[in-house]
């Protein structure tokens, strides 16, 4: 049985699952080389059908993740327009006939006569439904269209290693199908829905997106960048920041609880008002202490409330690492599965599972939904392809371009004296986390290659913290984990071994030490081990610095040629690109 499993919104995606496993999964962005990419993502479909050796005949079913499609038209202009972001945002002074605006839409809205929302619009299902059936030529009876999250606790869930034992399942986000937040209990093949939390008076999720938009940064993708600031804030100014933000958004207790904006008003003007005078990284600092204290008080009530030794969680809030890294040393908490990449791209997945286990009740077949595991389900990139490119754009003739069997060892050699190597070889993994196929990868404890690779190609902001590989048999040299949880997808922060931080000082947070690992197993990539291990022989370090493997502001690369054009245009000095090895002269 094949189904699969579609999202339209941010980060537009697709996934293949087949007999209960996930065997493809990619984001249109890869494809269009547009960052977070929506609509209907017809070219990752395309590619992934491709390396599975499908055809839309084979497709039994097809999921869409959400109840309704927003636009692509209105979803461009609110992730890529910066002008209509800024009016759709509100980010101006205060104006009487702006307010005025406000109400007279909301009350539109309530009656049914206009959008809630300026500007924002959907399209009718038949063309929502039309968009799969002219490009798969199935028919619209196979198609299914499912809850938003409903598709986050599925993906968690099914997603997890937990294999069927009982656990407390918790979503939360900016809002997905009028919903913010969910708490569901599951066992066996069961997902049970308790409480479920509305966005209208607010969300945990747009609370920290209007936090970064105060702050300069991009509403939906720069989150993570205020999550990297705010260990930098002093503690007294950070806790200003933290009690003016408290003054206008908390969690209101109840069932379900909610998170509210507790003054009216437009929530940009509401955060101009709030911080102003105070400095920008108080307010991340402060910022990230209410939503760190909001989401684990949210998680401690459902527990009392469901039970819950063992949590599943899923949604776009829970990308934040420190966040997690809390939730995780709670008492009572003996195991946490956060699914990997879990904003919206992952709800492909949710709907894969969901619709895979609605098709077996259907034909009477005892389903098997089989976990997650390793996340290189994209393209395959082959030396086949790579050397037909390397004769076309006759590479030779501008680098040094060599073949390698053992290119792990080369790889190996070259972090030792050269510090920083991006490579590009085997399956692309999925979602916002390069896992070593499609990463930049640079010696851990040479403090001199952060402002190396932040010259050379990634430009990051000066405060951001880079990430670590950790050989698994070494993660205890280098994490504080005394329970023993699994982190193969950079979804969980731990503090690190004072003793050991100096092996990774380039890829721990500067300012907290801590570190946002994968700690990788030799079965999930053999050959991205065999790398680390080859650096482990030379320096005895069991670990790298992995980053992903782009220009700042540009998706990861998936292709060869992404990534020869990628290095082209950066100050990389090498690629190992599959076998192949080039370098600059």
């Amino acid at each position: 049985m094949v189904i699969l499993g579609i999202n339209e919104t941010h980060c537009a995606t697709a996934a293949v699952l087949r007999d209960g496993t996930i065997i493809g999964c990619a984001s249109e962005e890869r494809f269009t080389r547009v960052k977070n990419d929506s609509g209907y993502p017809r070219r990752a479909v395309d590619a992934l059908l491709t390396q599975l050796g499908l055809s839309p005949r084979d497709i039994d079913l097809v999921a869409l993740a959400g109840a309704r499609m927003i636009a692509q038209e209105w979803l461009d202009r609110v992730l890529q327009d910066e002008a209509y972001i800024r009016d759709y945002y509100g980010v101006r002074l205060p104006s009487p006939r702006r307010a005025f605006s406000k109400r007279f839409r909301k009350l539109g809205a309530k009656f049914g006569l206009i959008d809630a929302s300026r500007g924002k619009f959907g399209i009718p299902q038949a063309e929502r439904l039309a968009l799969v059936t002219d490009h798969l030529g199935v028919s619209a009876d196979k198609i299914v269209c499912l809850d938003h999250h409903t598709c986050h606790a599925a993906a968690a869930y099914f997603g997890s290693p937990y294999r069927g034992a009982a656990a407390l399942v918790l979503t939360n986000d900016n809002s997905g199908d009028g919903l913010c937040a969910t708490v569901s209990t599951a066992g066996g093949l069961s997902l049970t829905r308790h409480e479920a939390t509305a966005s209208a008076s607010g969300s945990l999720g747009a609370f920290y997106s209007f936090v970064t938009l105060y702050l300069g940064m991009k509403f939906g993708e720069d989150e993570y960048k205020v999550m990297g600031l705010a260990p930098y804030a002093l503690r007294p100014g950070s806790r200003r920041a933290y009690e003016a933000l408290r003054e206008i958004f908390d969690l209101v207790e109840g069932t379900p609880c909610r998170f509210e904006w507790k003054k009216p008003g437009e929530r940009y003007q509401l955060l101009l008002r709030a911080c102003l005078g105070l400095r920008f990284d108080w307010v991340a600092g402060g910022a990230q202490e209410l939503l760190e204290e909001i989401l684990l008080g949210w998680v401690r009530i459902a527990r009392r409330r469901h039970g819950g030794a063992r949590l599943a969680l899923g949604g776009g809030v829970f990308m934040n690492v420190k966040a997690n890294m809390l939730i995780a040393q709670e008492g009572g908490v003996e195991d946490l599965f956060v699914f990997p990449s879990c904003g919206d791209e992952s709800n492909a997945i949710g709907a894969a599972y969901l619709a895979y286990l609605d098709e077996c009740a259907r034909r009477g077949v005892p389903p098997v939904p089989q976990p997650f595991g390793p996340a290189y389900l994209g393209p395959e990139v082959t030396d086949e392809e790579i050397e037909a490119l390397i004769r076309e754009r006759n590479l030779d003739a501008r680098y040094r371009v060599t073949f390698h069997d053992n290119i792990e060892e080369r790889i190996a050699d070259l972090l030792v004296s050269d510090g920083v190597v991006a490579r590009c070889a085997g399956r692309m993994e999925f979602g916002a986390r390069a896992l070593g196929n499609r990463s930049i990868l640079a010696n851990p404890s040479d403090h001199r290659v952060v402002p190396l690779i932040n010259r050379m190609i990634k430009n990051r902001d000066f405060w951001m913290p880079f990430a670590p590989t950790i050989l698994k048999e070494r993660e205890a040299d280098y994490l504080v984990n005394p329970k023993g949880l699994s982190s193969p997808y950079m979804m969980l922060a731990f503090p690190t071994q004072g003793k050991r931080q100096e092996e990774l000082i380039a890829a721990i947070h500067p300012q907290d030490a801590s570190a946002r690992p994968q700690i990788l197993e030799e079965s999930w990539n053999p050959d991205y081990h065999a790398v680390i291990r080859e650096f482990e022989r030379r320096t005895g370090i069991g670990a790298v610095l992995n980053t992903s493997f782009n220009l700042h502001g540009e998706p990861i690369v998936c292709s060869p040629a992404d990534a020869v054009d990628t290095f082209e245009r950066s100050g990389l000095p090498h690629l190992a690109l599959g076998h192949w090895l080039i370098s600059k002269r």
